[in-house]
C-alpha cells in the first residue's frame, strides 16, 4: 500500500515587486526637478504616433494635437 501524497498547494506568495527605475520610485529613491530648473518638459505627443484610433476617417492624435499644442504652450 502506498502513502498518498497531499495534492500540491499552488504558490500564493506575491510576485517580486517592480524592479528598475520602478523599483526606486517605490523606495523613494528619485529626485524631483529643482525649482530653477528651467528646461522645457518634452512634448508627450511627438514620440506617441498615430493612435490607431480614427473619427471621420483622421486619426485620433491629429485631431487632438491641436488642443493639445494649445494646452500645454508648445504650438
Amino acid at each position: 500500500m502506498t502513502a498518498e501524497r497531499p495534492a500540491e498547494r499552488p504558490d500564493t506568495r506575491p510576485a517580486a515587486g517592480p524592479a528598475g527605475a520602478d523599483r526606486a520610485f517605490w523606495d523613494g529613491d528619485f529626485t524631483l526637478r529643482t525649482d530653477g530648473d528651467d528646461r522645457p518638459a518634452a512634448p508627450a505627443l511627438d514620440p506617441l504616433g498615430p493612435s490607431g484610433s480614427t473619427v471621420r476617417g483622421r486619426d485620433l492624435a491629429d485631431l487632438l494635437a491641436p488642443a493639445y499644442r494649445r494646452f500645454t504652450g508648445t504650438g
